[in-house]
């Protein structure tokens, strides 16, 4: 039995317990991402390398690169006024896109994570649905709803409206209605993700204080969950940069995006180098967009902003 009193002696600190596994954590972390890691490059490094290889001009071939390197196609798209006019063409259609998914989303995303209703599981169902059709089926509907004999257009004449068939087809606006139902799934999830962590105790707690259900909404429920709308935009923005199926079927000659300039600088121009740096180009693009984007607007970064 341990003694008590003044002249006992002090009884020993506990020795600190070493901390188990050492780097064995980081080992198995550095596993969990190897698939990954493997993925990214097989996918998307060596491809991107091969490509930027291909608009200097070299001729590329398994595990060589022949002809002569030349910055001369990346002058060439410099100077070129027709390009950049596709490039902001691009570029304004995507944000556009992007705008438009954001307004629409946000309602069935606030229905999604507070609502109770029976009706919930079927919305989801709805929203996943141009996911799950893909987009060939997609663009495939939208002619046959926007075409001159569609379904839009045989309603309108039907019930007297117009006297001959609107040219809701191979337009801009064509364009903008498929990139925003094909990309709508991911604008609603990131928003739908995030709503579900804010405290419904902070809303109940603005609407005590006198505000109004607009009030708490500007102030109180859209500032929680801006960064799942900012993520939701960049997805669907760079989605909508490289889209190319939907802008070749539903755009028309009138309405060139730069994936369509690209495939039509390889195969019709058959300017394999001038298709590459086009490419390039949009990729860098879009990993500038990206870098910005995670900089103001990036999730996992802590409250403090490290």
């Amino acid at each position: 039995m341990a003694l008590t009193g003044a002249g006992a002696a002090p009884a020993a600190a506990p020795a600190p317990v070493a901390p188990r596994g050492g780097a064995r954590p980081r080992a198995r972390t550095g596993l969990l991402a190897a698939p990954m890691a493997a993925l990214m490059l097989a996918g998307f490094l060596l491809p991107g390398l091969l490509m930027f290889a291909s608009s200097l001009g070299a001729g590329v071939r398994p595990f060589s690169l022949q002809g002569e390197l030349s910055w001369a196609k990346y002058a060439e798209l410099a100077g070129s006024a027709y390009l950049w006019r596709v490039l902001g063409f691009t570029l304004a259609v995507s944000a556009g896109v992007a705008l438009v998914n954001a307004v629409l989303a946000y309602p069935v995303a606030i229905f999604l994570a507070r609502s109770r209703s029976r009706l919930n599981r079927l919305c989801f169902l709805i929203t996943f649905t141009p996911v799950a059709v893909g987009m060939n089926m997609v663009t495939m509907g939208w002619l046959i709803v926007l075409g001159r004999n569609g379904v839009i257009n045989s309603l309108l004449s039907m019930a007297g409206l117009t006297s001959e068939p609107l040219p809701l087809v191979y337009g801009m606006s064509a364009v903008v209605i498929g990139l925003a139902h094909i990309s709508f799934t991911f604008m609603v999830l990131p928003i739908e993700a995030v709503l579900r962590t804010i405290d419904p105790a902070l809303e109940r707690a603005a609407r005590s204080l006198g505000a109004s259900r607009w009030r708490t909404f500007v102030d109180v429920t859209l500032p929680l969950s801006w960064e799942g709308v900012a993520a939701g935009m960049l997805i669907v923005f760079m989605q909508s940069c490289g889209a190319f199926v939907i802008p070749l079927l539903l755009g028309g000659s009138g309405t060139v995006m730069l994936p369509v300039s690209i495939w039509e600088t390889m195969t019709v121009a058959n300017d394999r180098a001038g298709g590459a740096a086009i490419a390039v180009a949009l990729t860098l693009i879009a990993l500038a967009i990206l870098a910005v984007q995670l900089k103001y607007f990036n999730p996992l970064r802590d409250g403090d902003g490290r």
